[in-house]
């Protein structure tokens, strides 16, 4: 089976904006679908370019960077994203960032 992996940002900023229910609503979610042996879930550090609009999440094989995610966003991007291989782009940095 192939492996994707999913990074959430516990670097200073995110945390502070909630970074660590994220993880949790992520972990809680990979399992109830099912996707234990199918994701990585990692914390990482400050992911750098979009630090300050986080909580950050990053999802690979997409290459997607989620900004500004809460834990009821989990649900979807672990549905679509990891489980499909399809970007959320209402939450992808560079679509808010073109939207303002």
């Amino acid at each position: 089976m192939s492996r994707t992996h999913l990074l959430v940002c516990r670097g200073p900023d995110c945390s502070s904006r909630g970074a660590h229910a994220v993880y949790t609503r992520f972990a809680t979610e990979v399992h109830e679908a099912g996707l234990d042996d199918a994701v990585v879930q990692t914390q990482s550090g400050c992911v750098g370019p979009v630090c300050g609009a986080g909580p950050v999440v990053c999802c690979y094989p997409t290459g997607a960077w989620y900004v500004g995610v809460t834990p009821g966003d989990a649900p979807e991007i672990v549905g679509r994203d990891l489980a499909r291989g399809e970007i959320v782009e209402r939450l992808e940095a560079t679509t808010r960032e073109a939207t303002g």
